[in-house]
């Protein structure tokens, strides 16, 4: 049977479930909401998840959301075909723990501050943004050198590739809408040849949000 997927288009915590159910191969019914018209907060919508938020599942009944502990879930629930953290129990940890990172100094002290300064305020302040590019392109340098091979877990894509790139995809968006970002050259070239493998997958275009073409 397949599982229900909630998903926004342009939402990055959304799209990393969204690639790892393509990744994995998993029967979905794709519900698409809109953001604009707040699907999220109909009733029919918040009955499933209180919490209101995208990306939401419901597997058999069992109604899961948090991205997060959707690939987790994901991974265990349908555990043939490729995993989202594949290895033995330390590759697993070191993915977790780079998924940690990622949420926390790649979004949190990165990317957050510059999409809050264009998209949250009458007019940014630029000098936060550019303290915020600076802090992006340390920890863009940091995970170019956690690759272990093509992708961060070795030779196939992971659960922590699928939470990376939809930040490297913002880095382009929001430069692409606020060129005064300064975010057209910031990803090393490491993590420049990242994002094209992860474009370059066959049901990379599928989750594109079609806003963005």
């Amino acid at each position: 049977m397949a599982l229900d997927f909630y998903h926004g288009h342009g939402s990055p915590y959304s799209w990393r479930v969204w690639l790892a159910l393509e990744h994995k191969k998993i029967p979905y019914n794709l519900k698409v909401l809109s953001f604009q018209n707040e699907d999220t907060r109909k009733p029919e919508f918040v009955a499933i998840n209180p919490r209101h938020t995208v990306p939401t599942i419901v597997d058999d009944g069992h109604a899961l959301w948090e991205s997060l502990a959707i690939l987790e879930y994901l991974d265990e629930r349908f555990p043939s075909g490729p995993k989202l953290y594949p290895g033995d129990a330390k590759d697993r940890a070191r993915q977790r723990r780079l998924i940690q990172e990622m949420i926390g100094y790649l979004d949190g002290e990165g990317m957050d501050p510059i999409t809050t300064e264009f998209f949250s305020k009458p007019a940014p302040d630029m000098e936060v943004v550019a303290q915020a590019r600076t802090r992006l392109r340390e920890e863009l340098e940091y995970f170019g050198k956690e690759l272990r091979g093509d992708y961060l877990a070795g030779g196939a894509p992971s659960a922590a590739d699928f939470v990376l790139y939809p930040l490297l995809g913002y880095c382009w968006r929001v430069n692409f809408r606020k060129p005064e970002s300064g975010l057209a050259d910031i990803l090393p070239a490491p993590m420049a040849a990242l994002k094209k493998r992860i474009e370059a997958l066959p049901y990379f275009d599928k989750t594109f949000p079609p806003h963005w073409r």
